[in-house]
């Protein structure tokens, strides 16, 4: 989707064995990226990671570039998602292919819209919004992006 992706980026299921890259992955966001992430400043525990991939009630996709977790992205059943790009690979259409790829899993999934909360200033993630289709709500505290699925795939 991204032409700006040069290395080979393989996206990918988590499975309970990728607990600790996930944990590094978090652990090389700065406070910023932890704010606009969980809307909080709190570092995730690896026990917070292991109780995550203990969920049932979502899937988490993992990209790669040789072998490294360079970020991830859950999706919940009620179509909202999340994601996180490790900082030194940002702006190369990571953070877009993880969300193209949760969008066709939500639709295999019968999920009729996905959505995301951020900050108005994650820039990074209304730009993803903007460029996959979501219908962008602005007030001052938050941008809810929306994009319906529709029925069938």
């Amino acid at each position: 989707m991204s032409e700006s992706i040069s290395l080979p980026l393989t996206i990918r299921e988590a499975t309970r064995g990728d607990i600790e890259g996930v944990y590094r992955l978090y652990q090389s966001l700065t406070p910023e990226d932890l704010y606009m992430r969980f809307f909080s400043f709190h570092r995730v525990s690896h026990e917070e990671i292991e109780q995550l991939f203990s969920r049932q009630d979502h899937i988490t996709l993992l990209a790669e570039i040789d072998g490294e977790i360079v970020g991830e992205a859950t999706l919940y059943d009620d179509g909202e998602f999340s994601v996180a790009v490790k900082p030194n690979q940002r702006r190369g259409g990571i953070g877009t292919e993880l969300v193209a790829e949760l969008i066709r899993r939500a639709k295999k999934m019968g999920i009729s819209k996905v959505k995301f909360y951020t900050l108005p200033e994650n820039y990074p993630m209304i730009r993803i919004g903007k460029k996959l289709g979501f219908k962008l709500e602005y007030d001052e505290d938050q941008v809810k992006g929306v994009l319906e699925l529709g029925q069938g795939s």
